[in-house]
């Protein structure tokens, strides 16, 4: 059997990018497995990396909102289970809808607005020349799991430590680095685990994430967990997160309120924007960039 698709490159991620006209009706979960080449660390019988970073799915295809002119789909494929979580969005590989969606002819052109299935969200995709550029804006964001920014308040108790729970692009926990002892990723899970029953999320692998922050000179130095592994820099969800609850101000980040934060991590710098009026967050973006690696047919087993 074979099936169209691209391989992308979205900011510090890669993808599979499939057409929504080729989205099952059932056994998703299975095509996304063969897809990528799971369960496997070295994904050697498909398109994966081996790590959560390389191990995702994206379907796009036309939307039928007025809000929308593309609607995309994510999957998070474990790189060594078989599971498949579809409870959240990816930012980076979102990037990635700009080059796949020009490449494919589902869009002439620069800006595109893409409502996220998986989480509701209506982002929007702009640049001149993606693979330069592409500015990933999230509009009127908060909420899109739990019904609110802050479900249970902009500092709360969790696993018996002080975090920040918020809800913004994807869940995310955030807590100060300095606030845990043995930092391993047996504690992290734990904790993980304690913020979405907090959360009143449902079981996921994927959500929420973890961060362990600390203010450096102005920025924020980041670690944060994806897939039960720490993230090899961020993702771009966690950034669009951290921006909201930098801008918002009054959580665990020991920080003042600002409208830009750059946030250091093991691969460098990224730097996040939002915007706050009359008391409610109207945007969060952040840059990215993003090619289309290779087009092309997958022969499935």
């Amino acid at each position: 059997m074979g099936l169209e698709v691209s391989i992308v490159r979205g900011g510090t991620s890669r993808a599979v990018f499939v057409n929504m006209s080729d989205l099952p009706d059932t056994g998703r979960d299975e095509l996304c497995l063969q897809l990528i080449g799971s369960p496997d660390p070295v994904a050697v019988d498909g398109l994966g990396g081996g790590v959560s970073s390389n191990s995702k799915v994206m379907f796009v295809g036309p939307s039928d909102s007025p809000d929308a002119d593309l609607d995309s789909l994510f999957a998070q494929v474990a790189p060594e289970a078989t599971v498949v979580d579809w409870s959240g969005n990816c930012g980076n590989i979102s990037a990635g809808i700009a080059v796949y969606a020009l490449s494919t002819g589902l869009v002439e052109r620069l800006p595109v607005r893409v409502r996220n299935l998986n989480t509701g969200a209506i982002l929007e995709l702009s640049g001149t020349d993606p693979q330069e550029r592409i500015d990933v804006r999230f509009l009127q964001p908060g909420g899109e799991q739990t019904g609110r920014i802050f479900p249970r308040g902009r500092v709360c108790e969790v696993d018996g430590l002080e975090a920040t729970l918020i809800d913004v692009a994807n869940p995310i926990a955030i807590v100060r680095a300095a606030d845990v002892a043995e930092p391993s990723l047996e504690r992290l899970e734990r904790l993980r685990v304690a913020a979405g029953e907090t959360m009143g999320l449902a079981p996921s692998p994927a959500i929420p994430r973890v961060a362990l922050v600390e203010p450096a000179g102005g920025h924020l130095k980041v670690r944060m967990t994806s897939m039960g592994r720490f993230h090899h820099a961020l993702p771009a969800t966690g950034i669009l997160a951290l921006g909201a609850a930098v801008a918002v101000g009054g959580t665990v980040i020991d920080l003042p309120a600002r409208p830009e934060i750059v946030l250091e991590h093991p691969k460098g710098t990224a730097t996040v924007s939002a915007l706050v009026g009359d008391g409610q967050l109207e945007w969060v973006a952040l840059a990215r960039t993003a090619r289309v690696i290779m087009t092309g047919e997958v022969h499935l087993p």
